[in-house]
C-alpha cells in the first residue's frame, strides 16, 4: 500500500508541475537480449519492435496533423524492459522515469509486452487512473475489469485461442486431449482456460508441465502418452518451447503413428 501511495505522489508532482504538454510512456523490450521463456509468442520480441515503430508513427503524425489533448501537444518516452526479470523491475523503471525532473505529464502507458509484467503493473497504474495498452499481453485473466480496470489491450486475449482450438476439435469430433503446457504465465493461463471453462467439451486426460528453463517435464513424456487413453496432443506453449517439446516426442518415437498433436503457437 505504502507503494502505491508513492507512486500517486509522483505523478501528482509531476502532473502540476509540467503542465505545458503531456507524454506517453512506451515500455518496450530491450534490443538485443537473451529470449525469455516468458514470451506469449516467440515473435513478440520481434512484433514489439515493430509496435514501437508504430509507436513512435503515432506520435509523429498526431505532431504532424496537430492533434492535441486539452490543447497540449503529445510527446512520448521510451523506457527499455527486460523480458528476462520479473514485473518489479518493468514497475521500478516506470517510478524512475516518473520521477525525473525533465518529464512531462504522463496521461498513459502503452505496453508492457508480456502477459507477467502486466500482473505487477496493471493494479498499481489503475491506482494513479493510468490506462495501460499492451501489444503483447494475452492472459484471458487480464480482462477482469475489477481487478484491472484500466487495461487495454491491441492483441487478442488467449479465451480467442481457446474457442479456436475448441472448434478444431469439435470438427474432429475430439473430446480428449493430453494437454503439456511449458511452465510460464502463457502454459498455465491456457491450461487455466481448458480445465475450467471447456471441460464438458474437451476432457483433459493428462497434464504435462514442460519446464523449458531445465528442458524437462515433470513426468515421463513417453510412458506418459503411451498409457493415456487419450492420443490427442494439445502442446500449448510459444514457439521455441514447443519445437523443443516436439523435439523430445521425435527422439521418444511419439510422433506420427497412432498420435496426433496441436500446438497453439505456429
Amino acid at each position: 500500500m505504502a507503494l502505491i501511495h508513492f507512486i500517486v505522489l509522483m505523478y501528482i508532482h509531476i502532473f502540476v508541475e509540467f503542465s505545458n504538454g503531456i507524454q506517453i510512456l512506451g515500455l518496450f523490450p530491450k534490443q538485443e537480449q537473451p529470449f525469455s521463456h516468458d514470451l506469449e509468442s516467440h515473435n513478440a520480441v520481434q512484433w514489439s519492435t515493430q509496435s514501437m515503430a508504430m509507436f513512435r508513427a503515432a506520435i509523429s503524425l498526431s505532431d504532424k496533423y496537430g492533434i492535441r489533448v486539452g490543447g497540449r501537444p503529445i510527446n512520448y518516452s521510451i523506457v527499455e524492459t527486460m523480458t528476462t526479470v520479473n514485473g518489479f523491475s518493468a514497475l521500478h523503471l516506470i517510478c524512475q522515469h516518473i520521477n525525473s525532473d525533465e518529464e512531462e505529464g504522463i496521461v498513459g502507458i502503452v505496453g508492457p509486452l508480456t502477459s507477467n509484467d502486466v500482473r505487477f503493473l496493471g493494479p498499481l497504474v489503475a491506482q494513479i487512473g493510468l490506462p495501460l495498452v499492451s501489444y503483447g499481453a494475452t492472459n484471458a485473466d487480464l480482462s477482469d475489469s475489477r481487478l484491472y480496470p484500466t487495461f487495454y489491450r491491441t492483441i487478442s486475449s488467449d479465451s480467442i485461442l481457446c474457442q479456436a482450438i475448441v472448434e478444431l476439435f469439435q470438427q474432429f469430433s475430439w473430446a480428449t486431449c493430453v494437454m503439456i503446457c511449458e511452465k510460464n504465465d502463457y502454459g498455465y493461463g491456457g491450461l487455466k482456460l481448458m480445465s475450467e471453462h471447456y471441460n464438458t467439451i474437451i476432457s483433459i486426460k493428462e497434464q504435462i508441465t514442460f519446464d523449458p528453463w531445465s528442458n524437462t517435464f515433470h513426468v515421463d513424456l513417453k510412458s506418459t502418452l503411451q498409457s493415456s487413453r487419450s492420443r490427442i496432443v494439445l502442446v500449448w506453449a510459444n514457439q521455441t518451447t514447443s519445437t523443443t517439446i516436439i523435439q523430445h516426442a521425435l527422439n521418444a518415437g511419439l510422433i506420427g503413428g497412432s498420435f496426433v498433436w496441436v500446438t497453439t503457437d505456429q
